[in-house]
């Protein structure tokens, strides 16, 4: 199986992502994973202005999260990316939501789809969106 490179993003929690309690709410982890993956491949140089031109994006298919260590206001966190597979249309991704410590406060795995905004439909990801991707950078923009 292809390795492909890790991302790592680093940000705040901030006063948006805490609930009741005085952590992170469970929906604010999905919000940050998705701010992780556009980091990802807008680093690589396909952010939403290539998404929009284009008319190629992702859609997310499935996900499932694992919490194991609260997060608090203010702490400082990396979410670590990496593809784990590309099969066709579809990608295998996965985080890791890291606390100021360096332990391991989430985990999660998404599974995405290449989509075509135009014929709305699921597509093969070409040379340009692997590299958004995987980092390899083989295509041509």
């Amino acid at each position: 199986m292809e390795e492909y490179k890790s991302h790592e993003y680093r940000t705040l929690i901030r006063e948006r992502h805490l609930d009741t309690f005085g952590h992170v709410n469970n929906a604010q982890y999905l919000v940050l994973f998705e701010e992780a993956r556009w980091e990802m491949i807008t680093s690589r140089g396909y952010g939403i202005e290539q998404v929009h031109a284009r008319q190629i994006g992702t859609v997310v298919l499935e996900c499932k999260v694992r919490f194991m260590r609260e997060l608090k206001l203010r702490e400082e966190i990396t979410i670590r990316t990496r593809i784990r597979e590309i099969r066709k249309k579809i990608i295998f991704i996965s985080h890791e939501l890291l606390n100021e410590s360096g332990e391991i406060a989430a985990e999660a795995e998404f599974t995405l789809g290449c989509f075509d905004l135009r014929e709305r439909k699921l597509i093969t990801p070409d040379a340009i969106w692997l590299d958004a991707l995987t980092g390899n950078g083989s295509g041509a923009r």
